[in-house]
């Protein structure tokens, strides 16, 4: 089989949920076939990005969220499909993915969400992007490293209205942007604030009203703020009321909702799979063991599949003797410790699993399925903690139209992330 055909099909399996060809026929190098492998599904997550903009409405501005290598999918290759879909800001936690982003070859807007050390400030008009700001000395540093490169940078002030974590009290925030204006190279876009829980109506109303009354107080002042924004995803299914200018998008264009409470208001696909190859399988007796401390005993004859999944590869240690993968459609434990380098699967009586078959701990195989939040679930986190432990140490691979490729090696380091 060619490997555009196979590209093909696996692209096709992906799709149908049923188990892809022998790992050792994909088009990959030698060293590459006892690799996990994170498979993003593309198309998916094009889908969800025109989902939530025809929620919001195309006259608001979209700020897609993808920090931390897009919640592990991919910056690079998610950032040139979200800018090609109409997204107007991408939002980063740090100057050093703003840099990762330029360096792949992305133009769009970018706004650092995170906080930069007073000796980076220069960094961030170097690499063309936007950040907040809530200390008068990042801003007196910032002012600094863009009149040395004859720039202007776009600025929000960060307000905390109740989060807690970072931003300026509210009422500091008018003085504070009537200080900006001593800094004639920021130019003032707008006010940002952050919700700790949408799902608290009232708590959240709270937030809104604050910050809809110091827009309002700034503008007096003379500021013409025109880009606010305080949606994150919960608040996009949640609370039309917090839509202001813009909106910020996170884990639900990845196809995952805040939690279970949430709101279901936007249909969403997950855009990620998780496989792992076998490795090595035996037959095993009743009464024999099975990794460290012996945790687990098999209570048949038995079929025990070894693959090269670990904690080190963000596969929670938690998951040892209570997680599951799908073999071949169907639900098979993990048999014992999760290891660094290794879990072992119990395949039940008389499997006959072909080394390199794979064994899906994320995303659908048949009937069957394992979501980010039932494995968030058994390991005692959240759906956010599992995609980005498990995306951002392992081989990825995207489909889209039909066809499966490989992230390129490059790609891949320049977002600092390796497997």
């Amino acid at each position: 089989m060619t490997a555009e055909r196979h590209s093909v099909a696996a692209a096709d399996s992906l799709r149908s949920g049923t188990s892809p060809a022998p790992v050792d026929r994909l088009p990959v190098a030698d060293r590459d076939l006892w690799q996990n492998r994170v498979y993003v599904d593309v198309d998916a997550f094009v889908r969800n990005v025109r989902a939530i903009r025809a929620h919001v409405g195309r006259h608001r501005e979209l700020l897609a969220v993808v920090k931390d290598d897009a919640y592990g999918h991919g910056a690079a290759e998610l950032s040139r499909v979200a800018v090609a879909e109409g997204v107007d800001v991408l939002g980063v936690v740090n100057v050093d993915e703003a840099r990762a982003l330029r360096v792949a070859g992305i133009t769009s807007a970018i706004l650092v969400l995170g906080i930069t050390a007073l000796a980076g400030a220069d960094e961030i008009p170097r690499w063309g992007a936007s950040t907040v700001l809530c200390q008068l000395e990042f801003a007196e540093a910032l002012e600094a490293g863009a009149r040395e490169g004859r720039q202007r940078v776009p600025v929000y002030v960060k307000v905390d209205t109740g989060m807690g974590r970072l931003g300026i009290a509210a009422r500091d925030v008018p003085r504070f942007c009537d200080r900006l204006r001593d800094f004639p190279h920021l130019s003032l876009q707008g006010l940002i604030t952050h919700l700790p829980d949408a799902e608290d109506k009232d708590f959240s109303g709270g937030q809104i009203e604050v910050f809809n009354k110091l827009i309002g107080e700034v503008r007096r002042r003379g500021h013409a703020v025109p880009r606010n924004h305080l949606a994150n995803s919960a608040a996009i299914l949640e609370l039309p009321d917090a839509y202001f200018n813009m909106v910020r998008a996170g884990i639900i264009l990845y196809g995952l909702y805040p939690s279970e409470g949430v709101a279901r208001s936007v249909p969403l696909e997950p855009v990620m799979t998780y496989r792992t190859p076998v490795i090595f399988s035996k037959e095993v007796r009743p009464g024999e063991t099975i990794s460290y401390k012996r945790m687990y005993e098999a209570k048949e004859k038995s079929t025990i599949a070894t693959t090269p999944l670990g904690y080190r590869h963000g596969y929670p240690r938690l998951l040892s003797n209570r997680g599951e993968g799908l073999w071949r459609g169907r639900r098979v434990p993990v048999a014992g410790a999760v290891c660094m380098d290794m879990t072992m699967f119990d395949l039940g009586p008389s499997a006959r699993p072909r080394l390199g078959e794979e064994i899906t701990v994320l995303g659908r195989d048949g009937d069957e399925e394992i979501t980010a939040d039932e494995l968030a679930a058994h390991a005692e986190t959240i759906s956010y903690e599992v995609i980005t432990s498990l995306g951002m140490r392992s081989r990825r691979y995207y489909l889209r139209g039909g066809l499966l490729y490989p992230e390129p090696r490059e790609r891949r380091a320049l977002s600092g992330q390796y497997y």
